[in-house]
């Protein structure tokens, strides 16, 4: 009787020991097929990975030649007939100024160029045909692309998202001016350009990263590099050495102008004012390494001299004093850049 327990109980223990076996088979097939799955995603962020770290590269810092003077898109905008985007206005401060309507006039000052911690927005209307505009969303005003307005209802609205932009070319910041320049030109030509600057210096200078945006993926951005360097081959204006980069979150999402700041920090630091664009640029290269935000704007001296005044902001402060402390901080290290007073909005 003890033997045939024995024997069932044995029976028993390798059915178990059997289906265990199975079990173990399937977990593990199934694990293959996961990690699989793994590898191949791993595979596919790749790309993205190295244009990451193509960033901290620096492209090749020859400027090319500067445009000739009086060109579109040249540094001195009185010489070429263009057209502001924004217009400055009581609250909420900013409007954007219709495509159709003259930017320029002697009752208001238009924002020409904004500076928005390392990254800097030309904010000239173009005339020529592209697939972004600026447009004021709720409480801010920024670059919208009609292929994000065509995919807000899409569930893959944000894989369908820019997520590069190209690198044409890098500047030395006391060539500020050529690279706001070509940041113009690329404008006129229909392409989003904007400029970013280095958070830290390198050999001593800091550098504006002259960019196109956005792409979705790296191919889209070295296809669109390839074009604008063999359009403007003949002028020598961009770097060969063009490259895809995965700008930040902040490059990426940032307004150009963020309405509430205005709202909350009411005051300004204002510089006296400019009867040449170069100047204001000139002074602005090197401010904007010690602020956060600061804006150029441009009107006419009269509605019959077509001369036009420029005009540097900074920005923004919560109390008169805060906007003092700033102005003595700034004094001090640029003593040629005296008489800068405080506006309350």
């Amino acid at each position: 009787m003890n033997r045939k327990r024995f024997i069932r109980l044995l029976l028993l223990w390798l059915s178990t020991f059997l289906m265990g076996g199975i079990v173990s088979v399937l977990i593990y097939v199934q694990m293959a097929v996961n990690q699989e799955n793994i590898v191949g995603s791993l595979e596919i962020e790749s790309p993205e990975d190295e244009a990451d770290s193509k960033t901290i590269e620096p492209v090749s810092e020859e400027p090319g030649l500067e445009p000739e003077a009086g060109a579109v898109g040249t540094a001195d905008i009185s010489e070429d007939a263009e057209y502001s985007h924004l217009v400055e206005t009581s609250k909420p401060f900013w409007n954007v100024f219709p495509i159709n309507t003259p930017g320029v006039s002697a009752e208001n000052w238009h924002t020409i160029l904004v500076q928005n911690r390392f990254k800097i927005d030309y904010t000239i209307t173009p005339l020529s045909q592209r697939d972004w505009h600026l447009v004021k969303i709720n409480n801010s005003i920024r670059v919208q692309f009609r292929s994000e307005l065509a995919a807000i209802k899409d569930i893959l609205y944000r894989k369908k998202r820019g997520k590069f932009s190209v690198q044409l070319v890098s500047i030395e910041d006391g060539q500020f001016q050529l690279a706001v320049s070509l940041m113009s030109r690329l404008l006129h030509a229909g392409y989003y350009a904007y400029l970013h600057r280095t958070e830290s210096e390198f050999d001593g200078k800091f550098w504006y990263r002259v960019r196109v945006g956005y792409f979705k993926n790296i191919e889209d951005a070295l296809t669109t590099g390839k074009k604008i360097f063999e359009k403007f081959k003949d002028e020598e204006l961009f770097s060969e050495n063009f490259m895809p980069v995965q700008p930040g979150t902040q490059e990426l999402s940032r307004p150009v102008i963020d309405l509430r700041q205005p709202l909350n920090k009411p005051w300004v630091i204002e510089l006296p004012l400019y009867d040449v664009q170069n100047r204001a640029l000139k002074d602005l290269a090197e401010l904007n390494t010690e602020i956060d935000f600061s804006y150029i704007s441009q009107k006419l001296k009269s509605a019959s001299s077509g001369k036009l005044l420029y005009r540097i902001r900074i920005g923004f402060f919560e109390t008169k004093r805060e906007a003092g402390g700033m102005i003595y901080r700034l004094e001090k290290k640029f003593p040629k850049l005296k008489r800068m007073k405080r506006v309350h909005l």
